[in-house]
This record gives C-alpha cells, structure tokens and sequence, in this order.
C-alpha cells in the first residue's frame, strides 16, 4: 500500500474550531480514538521475520502481508509499531487491569522512508502495511530480535470524506518524561508498563501541547504511478479548498524515517557509553 498526506500544525486554541470546519466539510461528528503504541527497533543487520512461530496463521488473508513486511526487513531493519486500542476509563490509572499484550489484538504497522519530494514539497508519501487483528505481537517481534524500545499515546479525531481521511492526532508520554532516552543510548532493554497512568497525568510530546493535521489518501499498489498521480490531485486540490483554514507546511522526510542504521559485516558494536576517568 502507498500512503499519501498532507501535514499542517493545529494549535490548542484552534482545535474546537478546525473539528467544526473539519465536521461540516465531511458531514460528520468527530470519531475518537485512542491507541497504545509500542515501538520495536530492529536488528542492525537485517534478518527479516523469518520466525513464524508466535504468528496467528488462522488469519490466512494476512499471510501476504507477513511475506512482504519479511523481503522489506531482509534487506534493511526499520522500526515497527505494535498498536492497540485502549479507553480512558477501563485501560488507564491505578484501577486499570494489568494489559496482557500478547493476549490482545493489535496492529503491526511499518512505514517506509518517504521519497523525495520531486516537486511537490506540501506531499509526503511512502510505502506502508498495517497487519490488523494480530495476537502476539510482542512474542513475534521479540522472535524476529526487534527489541522494544518505547511507547507512547496518541490521541486521534478521524474525519472521512469519500476515500479521503481527516486526522488531528497528538501523541503524549508514558513514562515519565525524564525516562525518555534516544534509542542509540540506551544500554538495557526496557519492558512495556504493566499498567497504564491515568488519563489526565499525560504529557504532550509537543513542548507547544499542538495538534498534528493530516489528509491521508491511499493507493493499494505502489506500482500504479497513473492512480499515484490521481491520490497527489486530489489532495493538493483539498489543500486549495482548505486555504486559509490550515497551514499546510513542507515536512523534511527524514522526520519519517524508520531506518536503523546497518552496521557492516565484521566491524564489533561500539559501546554506546564511554567512563573517563578525571
């Protein structure tokens, strides 16, 4: 599948107001969701997931899918989300039941790095799987040496018009926010929360607490430049008719990039922290 969209910034203030624009342009109410999402990076020389054992092979339409996400990952490791769906009331706070991860269904999605813009600047696009109704995720990509880094919750207010969505998401912490380190220092594999803290003790990831903006439109086939060339129309003329309304903005690609870095055969892993004594 390709995944194409448009991005624009939303402040705080302005979100009561662009869910009204956003309400009347699609002719429906807000649908909110909210999704714990776990990020798992993948080995520094790519393996694939050539294990299959923990996979719910009872899902045979999904088989195609686990192939295709196995000849991206033979050749270069990226990093993977393992989605799921919680509510406020049931899955967060102290009165929340532990989550068994491996007992729910989640999505697996993988993101390509997007290609170059060619002309368009406001377009992103790039290859993308989601794997839906999938148990076991965590054994899975622990199967496949994708470790689990963090995790994060987003958000999300959903708007449809014909085959066009209409995203505001903002993500937020999980842990404290003094237990976030980059992926490249970290020296002991975490664990994902056991539970998760209540609703209202979240911190934006955003300093400026913003709302993300996003049109998204999908080409099931990522070899059909003609139907590629339609999907980039027709989000640059949404983009004129939202003139004015959102400030639509060119994003550096290598904000989307999922790549880990490859280490070259032979050449030892350095140690990701040096002591010198003073």
């Amino acid at each position: 599948m390709y995944e194409l969209f448009l991005t624009a910034p939303v402040a705080e203030d302005d979100f009561g107001a662009a869910c009204a624009v956003l309400s009347g342009l699609c002719n429906m109410p807000p649908w909110e969701t909210i999704h714990r999402v776990l990020y798992f990076q993948g080995p520094s020389r790519p393996v694939g997931l050539s294990v299959h054992s923990s996979i719910d092979k009872r899902l045979a339409n999904t088989l195609q899918l686990w192939r295709e996400l196995h000849q991206n990952f033979a050749r270069q490791s990226f990093v993977l989300q393992a989605r799921y769906e919680v509510f406020k009331d049931r899955d967060m706070g102290p009165t929340a039941a532990p989550m068994d991860l491996d007992a729910l269904p989640g999505i697996l999605k993988w993101t390509d790095f997007p290609d170059p813009p060619r002309g368009q600047p406001l377009l992103t696009q790039r290859k993308k799987v989601e794997i839906w109704d999938q148990r076991k995720l965590p054994s899975v990509l622990r199967d496949n040496q994708n470790q689990f880094k963090t995790e994060t919750i987003e958000e999300i207010y959903h708007f449809f018009r014909d085959d066009v969505e209409f995203t505001l998401t903002k993500q937020y912490f999980v842990q404290p926010i003094e237990e976030y380190i980059p992926f490249d220092k970290r020296q002991q594999l975490g664990q994902p929360r056991d539970i998760l803290p209540a609703w209202d003790s979240l911190t934006p990831v955003d300093l400026q607490n913003r709302w993300i903006f996003q049109v998204k439109a999908h080409v099931l086939q990522d070899n059909q430049p003609e139907e590629i060339r339609k999907v980039q129309e027709q989000l640059l003329a949404i983009r004129t008719e939202l003139e004015g309304l959102f400030d639509f903005r060119p994003i550096d690609r290598k904000v989307h990039d999922t790549r880990v870095a490859q280490r070259p055969q032979g050449v030892q892993a350095l140690p990701q922290r040096v002591t010198i004594d003073k």
